[in-house]
């Protein structure tokens, strides 16, 4: 009996607790790896599953409040490639259409149910603003579901066990989006297109939480009814909903013309432009029409507000013309005929500025100040409506330039002031074929001057000659408003012996 215990003892000594401990830590080792290869390797197949891709539609959908079209995902390494993506706005969305082609994004980490994916590039993107949406899952009695979207065959990976769930990824944020070519329009009713932005190099961080996203863009053009092209040099710009918010943009206009600024754009029925820019270096005969194009020449500076919506623009500026010249213009070539100065012709303001306001066919231009140092200064407003022109005007010209004007300095430079003497001036007619007062009223102050030096004698005759009867109204007799009529016959007889 003691020994059969003796041998029940030994045999009861030779089982290690520590062995049996370690084998089990071993096992439950073994089987945690196993475990997470295993949930490694179904989360990596329910990545590269249709499973995954209904997910991102589902997320798509529910941001961007539209019905999205992924197509099939294909793996490469860390990388994935979509062929395109496309989300319909319902009627609720901020856009009507919005398409992505060529898509490739590098796959970051899966931390805290959240799948962050540290940059997008895109090929070609799309964003358009119409009216022309899809009805919401809600009007045309849907279930807002992945599997109410058109996301291609049935899943072909694995489903994802209850246990493992949790670490399935329920939210995807998306670092920055990089775009080789963007074009943004906004399009009407009838199908015009009152505002495109095309091939412009975009660069995207989005945020799906607050659906503000920021943008950053360079190269394109921008094209807009009635306007130049547009070089779309640099643009800083937040995006949420129908409002583009913008920060910064730097603008190229015609040949060498800058234009930089700052505003908002609002997509929505009732929204419009509201913009605050800065242009330079824009020449005048690259905005007026080829008649003034040969009269006014120089470079274009100056604010301009640019607000309302396309097709029906409201400007509202200052602005000022640096090395500016004026010439060909009627009045002043009969005034340096008259004073002998051919300055007169070819007018370099030192000095040119104006406010101006411009809504459809009506421009208003205000606090006109054109001065050539030493010579002349004009003051005044000028109204173009159409064709039409019709403006008041002061005009100034230094003590001594009308010298060789007979009575200019005594009948209608009469005013003085700020150095000059000042006479009032009207200009009506079209832009073609303006017409002023001024030139007139030289002539007729020179012809009565003419006269009233005349001898004694010789002036009675000539009143006679001008004014032969007071005005009754009968017949024989003549007004006052005659007299300038039949003097210019005795004006052109008697000017050459005057002199």
């Amino acid at each position: 009996m003691a020994a059969r215990r003796s041998r029940k003892g030994a045999n009861r000594k030779s089982i290690n607790p520590l062995i049996v401990v370690l084998v089990i830590c071993g096992v439950l080792l073994v089987t945690l790896v196993a475990g997470l290869v295993i949930g490694k390797s179904m989360i990596q197949s329910w990545l590269r599953g249709d499973e995954f891709r209904e997910f991102l539609v589902k997320q798509s959908s529910e941001a961007l409040q539209s019905q999205v079209e992924l197509a099939p995902l294909k793996w490469q390494g860390g990388d994935v490639y979509s062929e395109s993506f496309v989300a319909n706005g319902y009627e609720e969305a901020a856009f009507s259409q919005m398409k992505f082609e060529g898509v490739r994004a590098k796959i970051g980490k899966i931390k805290n149910r959240v799948f962050r994916v540290p940059e997008v590039g895109i090929n070609r993107f799309e964003l358009v603003f119409s009216d022309d949406r899809i009805p919401g899952p809600e009007e045309d009695g849907r279930e807002v579901s992945a599997t109410a979207m058109e996301v291609g065959e049935s899943s072909a990976g694995p489903a994802v066990p209850g246990w493992l769930q949790k670490y399935v990824p329920n939210r995807v944020e998306v670092d920055e989006i990089v775009i080789s070519s963007t074009t943004v329009e906004a399009k009407d009713a009838d199908g015009s297109t009152p505002f495109r932005l095309s091939g412009t190099e975009t660069l995207i961080r989005p945020d799906f939480e607050t659906s503000l996203w920021e943008i950053e863009g360079k190269g394109g053009k921008m094209r807009i009814p009635d306007q130049p092209e547009i070089a779309m040099n640099q643009l800083a710009m937040r995006w949420r909903g129908s409002q583009l918010f913008i920060d910064r943009c730097a603008l190229g206009l015609f040949a060498d013309g800058h234009v930089e600024g700052a505003g908002e754009i609002n997509f929505a029925e009732d929204g419009g432009f509201d913009l605050d820019l800065e242009f330079s270096g824009i020449q005048v005969d690259e905005v007026v029409d080829e008649t003034w194009g040969e009269r006014l020449s120089g470079i274009i500076s100056g604010p301009m507000n640019l607000s309302g919506k396309p097709g029906a623009f409201v400007y509202d500026g200052e602005v000022s013309v640096a090395e500016a010249v004026i010439e060909k213009i009627p009045v002043l070539t009969v005034i340096s005929k008259y004073t002998k100065n051919e300055r007169f012709k070819y007018l370099v303001m030192s000095e040119a500025r104006s406010d101006f306001r411009k809504e459809g066919e009506r421009t208003e231009l205000t606090n006109i100040v054109l001065q050539s140092d030493g010579l002349v200064r004009v003051e005044g407003d000028l109204v173009i409506q159409g064709e039409q022109i019709a403006g008041i005007f002061q005009v100034g010209v230094t003590a001594g330039t009308l010298r060789w004007i007979p009575g200019a300095e005594r009948k209608v430079f009469v005013e003085d002031r700020d150095g000059f003497l000042w006479t009032p001036m009207k200009l009506t007619g079209t832009l073609d074929e303006p017409n002023e007062d001024l030139s007139g009223r030289l002539i007729a102050a020179a012809g009565v001057a003419i006269l009233e030096e005349l001898p004694e004698g010789l002036l009675d005759e000539a009143q006679k000659f001008l004014n032969p009867g007071e005005d009754t109204g009968a017949p024989g007799t003549d007004s006052p408003n005659s007299i300038l009529e039949q003097g210019k016959p005795l004006l052109d007889l008697l000017t050459p012996f005057l002199r």
